[in-house]
């Protein structure tokens, strides 16, 4: 009954997807079986549906602890072997369920002190698969949504018994827009800024009438408590990667005074990746926000008490999300999450550092206004490690060729899975780059995949992040990609442009580089660069490790 659904909550996301439905009753020989309807099905994800009646193995009921823990990593390990089987055979991302509890406890209360209690071990088989999960299997967190909205109401007893359907109709839509969260941030389409207004937003009242002491914020009144809530909220969000920024009609002096005076304030003016305070329409803020930030304005969701502010950005601009907030604080956070818009596949280390990357990169901006461009890069003292794409980057890469929509040749999109393929193949070339300078280390910035075919290297994926741009990272690239290219003694490059709308900026990227134009269509602009006189461009990096097969 879910799968017009899950096509529904994706089309809603952007994405029209062909669904197909395992036999019932098979989804564990569908996983395993590398000649099975799914696996040659040819699928980029792959959703198994579990209720806490797939679990295959339970411990007595009163085992002990280790002989509880002992089984549920039994069970688990089964499980994401199995997915992990199905990757294997198929290249698909795996989006696996873990169990909501049983809304009936024969145990009672008492129940949660033993382990082989089927609640209690439920609760332990979850942890075990978080621990365990490996890369390209997702858990969708059924427990976390069944607690929610209520166990009772999650799962429909007759529904299960007369159909075996694993979710009430009342609570499918929400499974299905949860699933469909996290393909879309698997496959890059997440949000990655959350704009915030200030005076009922942040904290209760006018800051510019009432004054440091009249606003709430913090211990000592509902409401107060309701907007220190909402800013640990969102200080976990900017913890996780989220970028935060503020768009007040505010003097600026007022609007920062509570994040440097406040005691009872969580987020701190360092915590936000932009901040404009100002009488201007904020459609204008916004629009400034992301030529700063050098992201689309899909990349924002906005967020205001005003509901007249809310209609005028929708109406100027559309392609920033818009959440309606209730008039209650205390509901903010439910509010904000529940739209699913930032949602992501996984939390990387580059993301946990995202927001201090973009502080550094005003600082460096600040300097090369007062340089001029060979002494500015000279002056950074630029280190770069090029290594081809694995274990360790192989998450970050997929994110940063899913997510990076300006610096991109082709914008092609690919999973883990197919990216994981790509790096096993002799013949193709991935280059992962991570790039450091005296303001600090800038992660993972840059993907370059390349295949050798016949006489020549064909690059098929070339991006970059935005805020490493003009650093002359891609001149650097292409050095080390010619130097691949003459170890496999080929005699020329070649690569394409496609044009999307959104990466005007990489148009002219290959004219720049040397590359000659070959032919035009609507497959893009084909290049060469013959490799017999090859030059190497200048550049300021020095490449401290080097790994290329």
């Amino acid at each position: 009954m879910m799968a017009p659904q899950l096509a529904l909550a994706l089309l809603a996301r952007g994405f029209a997807p062909d669904i197909y439905t395992a036999p019932y009753g098979s989804f564990m020989q569908e996983l395993i079986d590398p000649e099975s309807g799914a696996a040659r099905w040819g699928a980029q994800f792959a959703l198994v549906v579990l209720t806490p009646f797939d679990i295959p193995e339970w411990p007595a009921t009163f085992a002990t602890a280790d002989e509880a823990d002992a089984v549920a990593e039994r069970v688990a390990k089964q499980l994401l072997a199995a997915c992990d089987n199905f990757r294997a055979s198929s290249r698909a991302e795996v989006l696996l369920d873990n169990f909501h509890a049983f809304p009936t406890r024969p145990l009672g209360n008492v129940g949660a002190r033993i382990a082989g209690d089927r609640n209690n071990f439920i609760r332990r088989l979850n942890v075990k698969l978080g621990d365990l999960v490996p890369p390209g299997i997702h858990l969708i967190d059924t427990a976390e949504l069944s607690a929610r909205h209520g166990v009772a109401h999650w799962h429909d007893a007759r529904l299960w018994n007369e159909a075996k359907q694993p979710v009430s109709f009342d609570m499918a839509v929400e499974y299905v827009q949860t699933v469909a969260g996290v393909i879309a941030g698997a496959l890059g389409a997440s949000r990655k800024v959350v704009v915030l207004d200030l005076d009922d937003t942040l904290w209760g009242g006018v800051i510019g009438d009432a004054g440091l002491s009249g606003i709430e914020l913090g211990e000592g009144s509902p409401r107060g408590e309701a907007f220190k809530a909402f800013q640990q909220y969102l200080r976990t969000l900017r913890e996780r990667g989220i970028l935060l920024a503020v768009s007040s009609k505010n003097e600026p002096s007022n609007a920062r005074l509570p994040f440097e005076e406040h005691p009872e304030t969580v987020l701190r003016l360092s915590d936000f990746a932009a901040f404009r305070a100002s009488w201007d329409p904020k459609a204008d803020s916004l629009r400034a926000m992301a030529a700063d930030l050098d992201l689309g304005l899909d990349s924002f969701v906005f967020v205001d008490d005003n509901p007249a502010e809310r209609e005028l950005i929708r109406q100027s601009l559309p392609e920033v999300a818009v959440i309606d907030l209730p008039e209650d604080p205390s509901e903010y956070a439910g509010a904000l999450e529940a739209t699913r818009w930032l949602e992501v596949a996984r939390v990387t280390d580059d993301d946990r550092t995202r927001a201090g990357q973009y502080q550094t990169r005003a600082e460096v901006r600040a300097l090369a206004e007062t340089m001029d461009l060979s002494a500015f890069l000279s002056s950074l003292d630029m280190h770069a490690q090029v290594a081809p794409i694995d274990g360790v980057s192989l998450a970050r890469a997929t994110q940063l060729i899913n997510k990076t929509n300006q610096f991109n040749l082709t914008t092609r999109r690919l999973t883990e899975s197919e990216v994981q393929g790509l790096s096993h193949d002799p013949s193709v070339c991935t280059m992962a780059v991570r790039l450091a300078d005296r303001f600090g280390d800038h992660g993972l910035i840059s993907v370059l995949i390349a295949s050798h075919r016949g006489d020549a290297v064909e690059i098929d994926d070339w991006l970059m992040s935005c805020r490493v741009l003009k650093r002359g990272v891609e001149r650097m690239l292409l050095c080390r990609l010619v130097d691949w290219a003459h170890a496999r003694g080929v005699s020329e490059l070649r690569a394409r442009f496609l044009a999307t709308g959104r990466n005007e900026l990489v148009r002219n990227l290959l004219d720049d580089l040397g590359f000659e134009r070959c032919a035009e269509s609507e497959q893009g602009t084909s290049y060469r660069l013959g490799l017999a006189n090859f030059e190497s461009p200048q550049h300021f990096i020095t490449v401290e490790r080097e790994e290329l097969a």
